[in-house]
């Protein structure tokens, strides 16, 4: 029901809707309420002052309008339950403060993270950066950042070279030219066949172990030194073997190839009676291995000539120019196997720097 008075409901004149609102001079002075009870049903608000329905004429201090509620009033409704919606108001505070907390702690951790990412992303960029002319002469981000491995490609360890190469080159075959270097051993074997050396000898010149033919080759070669060894052998043969020392693989074989026709001087020993080469008959075999010359002189210890292709001598021939052969390969791959390791050396050497 509305709250604008009546002509005649009170016998008062009826005053009429002015602009300027409340206080306006010629206004009667009431207090306004700019929320009328109406307006909140009755659940409104607590009491301030009474309320009155703006621009509508007041009621009379004996009559209060019909559908006018009064608020406190001993005959007006219950208040409101004050105590529960403090409750209500401080629950609903503390769960705002519980989410602002729990979103403000991840947000903090995402930007911590945030920052983290970008400073070790930024610090590695500045590894590869140099300060220009007119930086700071303070530390830059370089100088923290952790120093990076440098790696040293390994040096290269050459091959080691072939025993007949090294017997070929005399600037790699250095070692001793002696008869206990090249033949250590008194005693060999070749497939079962058992040989003994019964003597060894060093001579000064190719021409002193050899006949006039052979030793004219050897000088014309350029050999400079010839070793003889005394050899017994089974079934009653005995030799002479010979290695002699050249400059070049070239120069062994032209005297290997040689048709001279000479031979070695026949060595004594004990066991060994020597060839007399104008009364009996006995073989002879040259053959090569690098830059030396193999040589034997063989014969039958009781005097008797070889017959014919004899079978026996020839296999003796065979064996002593084997043994030879293996003597002086076992001599190149020793002194390869020493340039190899040297070579070893001097890499670890480079690695270890």
């Amino acid at each position: 029901m509305s709250g604008v008075g009546t002509p005649g409901d009170d016998g008062q004149r009826p005053w009429s809707v002015r602009p300027g609102g409340p206080g306006t001079p010629g206004q009667p002075q009431h207090a306004w309420d700019p929320f009328p009870s109406h307006a909140h049903g009755s659940q409104g608000q607590p009491p301030q002052q009474q309320p009155q329905q703006p621009f509508a004429q007041p009621p009379s201090q004996a009559q209060q309008p019909a559908g006018q509620q009064q608020f406190g009033g001993a005959g007006g409704s219950s208040g409101p339950d004050w105590s529960r919606l403090a409750e209500e108001r401080d629950s609903a505070a503390r769960r705002r403060r519980l989410l602002f907390a729990v979103g403000g702690t991840v947000l903090g951790l995402a930007l911590v993270g945030g920052v983290v990412a970008a400073a070790m992303t930024l610090s590695g960029g500045d590894d590869d950066k140099k300060a220009g002319p007119g930086a700071s002469g303070g530390p830059s981000a370089a100088t923290f950042a952790p120093e990076k491995p440098t790696f040293r490609p390994a040096p290269t360890v050459p091959a080691p070279p072939a025993a007949r190469a090294v017997l070929a080159d005399p600037t790699l075959d250095t070692a001793p030219f002696t008869v206990e270097s090249l033949f250590p051993n008194q005693k060999f074997t070749v497939n079962g066949r058992q040989y003994s050396v019964a003597a060894g000898k060093l001579d000064n010149t190719c021409s002193d172990g050899t006949d006039a033919k052979l030793g004219a080759a050897a000088r014309d070669q350029q050999c400079t030194q010839l070793i003889r060894l005394a050899v017994i052998g089974p079934n009653g043969v005995l030799s002479t073997a010979a290695v002699a020392s050249f400059p070049s693989e070239d120069k062994a074989n032209a005297v290997k190839n040689g048709k001279d026709g000479g031979e070695l001087l026949p060595l004594a020993g004990p066991g060994v009676k020597v060839l007399d080469a104008k009364k009996q008959k006995h073989g002879k075999l040259r053959n090569s291995v690098g830059r030396y010359g193999l040589f034997t002189l063989d014969w039958y210890a009781d005097g008797k000539d070889p017959v014919g292709d004899d079978k026996t001598m020839a296999q003796a021939q065979d064996d002593v120019d084997k043994f030879l052969w293996n003597s002086l390969t076992a001599r190149g791959e020793a002194i390869s196997k020493q340039i190899d390791d040297e070579n070893r050396r001097k890499a670890l050497e480079q690695i270890q720097g």
